[in-house]
């Protein structure tokens, strides 16, 4: 072996070993990054649930002396989670726009947000026929659907199935389920 010949062998046996030696480093870089994401990927997300309390500030009789709901629909007193909408023109819906819908007695209702109470009112209920439908006449306003077209028929398909049905066409409706 010539000494040219032997020098250019062994600057290349020096070459490829660096790039294996960097290959292995990025393999290992790889496999470390692959484990840190799949481990943090499957932390289970821990269901977040305000604090409803922020309606204690809404005196009780704010709005009227005393309960306006009929006995039917006593049970859509509570916490509800918006789930979905459905409606509009395709009807698609929109996307939601708050995150819990509160209704507690004596007409009172609040929308909350990020743990913030964005919009609250009193409730004016009109009872049609076997139907009931609730004007959610807002006092606090948020540039939110249900402020922008407050009239929906009250629709409880299960103990934790709230329905917020639009009178007509090309409207949104809102759909929740109960929290505790």
């Amino acid at each position: 072996m010539h000494l040219a010949s032997f020098i250019e062998y062994y600057s290349l046996k020096n070459e490829t070993s660096l790039i294996f030696k960097n290959m292995k480093t990025k393999g290992k870089i790889l496999w470390i990054t692959l484990i840190i994401a799949l481990l943090t990927g499957c932390v289970k997300d821990i269901a977040y649930i305000p604090d409803f309390k922020i309606m204690n500030t809404i005196p009780t009789n704010k709005y009227y002396s005393s309960d306006i709901m009929p006995d039917l629909y006593k049970s859509a007193y509570g916490n509800w989670k918006v789930i979905g909408t459905s409606g509009g023109f395709t009807g698609g819906g929109y996307g939601k726009d708050f995150d819990y819908l509160v209704l507690k007695q004596n007409g009172i209702f609040g929308i909350i947000r990020n743990d913030s109470l964005i919009a609250f009112g009193k409730m004016v209920l009109t009872q049609n026929n076997s139907a009931l439908l609730c004007e959610f006449n807002c006092d606090k306003i948020a540039i939110i659907e249900l402020c922008s077209d407050p009239e929906k028929y009250i629709q409880i398909s299960s103990h934790d199935t709230l329905n917020l049905i639009a009178p007509c066409c090309d409207r949104y409706n809102i759909h929740l389920t109960r929290k505790k």
